[in-house]
């Protein structure tokens, strides 16, 4: 038995945390389908469980594909968004950390965020761009 296991799974990647997503996603996709049958009239439940459903089977697909290129790709962007919202949310908490103390702006020209001191009246705010705001801290 452990032999037929070796060689089914020889040659494919597994569940990589993109798969564990999509599983997980779709069981909760299905829960809310049942949930939701008699509050939404079954057309939202329907849609719900089609949904989670199809996310269970490329979940599974991902796991036993043989594509690993492709797979470890599709991995690596799904990695580097998460990366991308897990430091914006780190950024958006140090931000309301400091908000006694500091005033945050966000420059027109290239989008990064300013901290300037609170309490200062109007001031002229300089980005790295060479765009200059004036606000009142």
């Amino acid at each position: 038995m452990r032999e037929k296991l070796s060689r089914i799974f020889s040659g494919r990647q597994g569940m990589d945390e993109f798969s564990k997503a999509l599983f997980w996603m779709g069981l909760v996709c299905i829960l809310l389908s049942v949930l939701t049958v008699n509050v939404l009239k079954g057309v939202f439940s329907l849609l719900f469980n089609w949904l989670g459903l199809m996310m269970l089977i490329f979940s599974f697909v991902r796991a036993f594909s043989r594509r690993l290129g492709q797979r470890e790709a599709e991995n690596n962007a799904y990695l580097a968004l998460r990366q991308k919202q897990r430091h914006n949310r780190q950024a958006a908490w140090e931000r309301r950390a400091q908000r006694k103390d500091f005033c945050f702006f966000k420059c027109p020209g290239c989008g990064v965020m300013l901290r300037v001191p609170r309490g200062k009246g109007k001031i002229h705010i300089k980005c790295k761009c060479g765009y200059t705001l004036y606000r009142k801290t």
